[in-house]
């Protein structure tokens, strides 16, 4: 790993060097003429190494991938394929538990510190695993390889020459033609084998927090205090647990309400969140993003030569004929979860009671206003970003306030549009006095940023503030006004 990064470093990111001889030379025509010589050099020098290096380090990581395969081997001989294959199935999840756990300690802010990090892994696993309906068996959830396949719709297969490890659906593969010496089956738990295993995953935690240089400040807390502050603070946890989970990753958006209570069309409720409606959901994500991978590509052929679509290999240059396909694919998806979400509401509607039909209705509507100035505000947001990027570089004075000028010429629409937000959107609606002060000072303010060759740094934390409070304000609202809207259908789900 750090022969690749040294490689890199010289290969790819090697301009300030080249830069600083060039800059040297000053304008003198002899300096200037040497200086070309010596940068034509280094860049033979660095077409050689390019293409050396890709060949020695993808044949690295294929003889990487290969003793992968053969630590499967001997760790299937000490147990069995079954043991095997279930640790390797439950791995994605157990990463992504230890990522919520660790999540949860750093969104707190060090107001809160683990007492044993381990024990908020499990319980994260346990979570993760209600709102996926994997069941637990011999205290560990039972994962399948359609598990992992569930959320993955994509079809576009790319070999990654450079990855270290084989795919899991390939590793399974090997490990169930692995020769074993060990039929029987152990359930036990590493809890229950190693002696003092807490105490140790104490220690450990103590020091992975050492690693993370998260400071010793906060309140530690015991397993318990973080199962019910991660649920309370969980954003998705009713959103993944209603409905099948179909909201998790999906938003009904719908105009025309009027037109849609007009043409009814009844479903049995189940029906309507069913696997195969969610599959529905990934199916999008998975075409989206397939075509994004099409579109790189056709753009960027000599990156990755070849790619394979449903078994046929296909090269990169011919990944544009693809795309009219997929759009297609993409647009139909699209239609039919309009046309169930259109059902879903009339369902609700129906099983109303009057006093009810008007919030439901209304309720959809602050939604479809909050995902469409949603997209306005956080554009506005994006662009505006771009103009910051100056800030988190050193640079000549004079670069400085070229960068000013064209950011305070930026920062008027971006104001115009928060004054929208402020005094003419349903997100207006939806502020807190604190945050509509903070919005209203920014939009008040004459700040400058940089003066007698310094930044203003009270004006520049001031800006930094309001740009994190300002998206963090849109995610917000976005989310919990479909989480009103979802817990409204929950209620009158149950009523009826």
């Amino acid at each position: 790993d750090q022969a690749q990064k040294i490689i890199f470093e010289t290969v790819y990111n090697n301009k300030d060097y080249e830069n600083f001889i060039l800059e040297f030379s000053g304008g003198n025509a002899i300096f200037t003429f040497f200086g070309h010589i010596s940068v034509g050099f280094i860049s033979a020098f660095q077409y050689i190494l390019k293409n050396m290096s890709s060949f020695l380090f993808k044949n690295h990581a294929s003889l990487q991938r290969e003793m992968e395969y053969h630590a499967d081997a001997i760790s299937t001989f000490v147990t069995n394929p079954e043991e095997q294959t279930s640790s390797l199935l439950r791995l994605e999840l157990s990463d992504a538990a230890l990522a919520h756990s660790i999540n949860f300690y750093i969104e707190s802010k060090e107001k809160y510190l683990p007492q044993n990090l381990y024990k908020n892994q499990t319980s994260s696993m346990q979570i993760l695993s209600e709102r996926n309906n994997h069941p637990y068996v011999n205290g560990l959830p039972k994962i399948d390889i359609e598990d992992l396949n569930r959320y993955n719709k994509s079809r576009i297969e790319i070999e990654d020459q450079w990855a270290s490890h084989p795919d899991i659906a390939k590793r399974i593969e090997k490990i169930k033609t692995n020769k074993t010496q060990n039929s029987g089956f152990n359930h036990r738990l590493a809890t229950e084998i190693i002696k003092g295993y807490d105490h140790i995953c104490e220690a450990m935690t103590r020091k992975y927090l050492t690693l993370l240089q998260i400071k010793n400040v906060g309140e530690i807390i015991d397993n318990e205090s973080f199962v019910q502050l991660y649920r309370e603070n969980s954003s998705y946890e009713n959103l993944s647990l209603k409905f099948n989970g179909y909201y998790e990753r999906h938003n009904p958006v719908l105009e025309n309400l009027e037109v849609v209570l007009s043409n009814p069309v009844q479903i049995d409720r189940d029906d309507l969140f069913s696997d195969t409606k969610v599959s529905l959901v990934y199916e999008k994500a998975g075409i989206e993003g397939d075509l994004q991978t099409l579109n790189y590509l056709y753009s960027h052929p000599k990156d990755i030569k070849t790619f394979r679509f449903e078994g046929t290999l296909y090269k990169a240059k011919d990944a544009q004929s693809l795309i009219p396909k997929f759009e297609n694919e993409l647009q139909k998806v699209k239609n039919d979860l309009l046309e169930n979400d259109k059902i879903i509401f009339a369902h609700f509607y129906r099983i109303s009671a009057e006093t009810d039909k008007e919030n439901l209705f209304s309720t959809y509507e602050k939604f479809r206003m909050v995902d469409k100035e949603y997209d306005e505000f956080q554009e506005s947001l994006n662009e505006f970003i771009g103009y910051l990027q100056f800030m988190a570089v050193t640079l000549p004075f004079e670069e400085i306030r070229k960068h000013r000028v064209k950011l305070l010429q930026a920062e008027k629409p971006f104001k115009q549009k928060i004054k929208h937000l402020l005094e003419d959107s349903t997100y207006g609606t939806l502020l807190a006095e604190e945050d509509r002060n903070l919005l209203q000072h920014y939009v008040d303010a004459h700040y400058i940023y940089f003066n007698n060759d310094r930044y203003l740094q009270n004006e520049v934390d001031s800006l930094s503030l309001l740009i994190e409070r300002y998206q963090t304000l849109l995610n917000e609202h976005y989310l919990n006004s479909k989480q009103e809207l979802v817990n409204l259908q929950a209620s009158l789900d149950k009523a009826y």
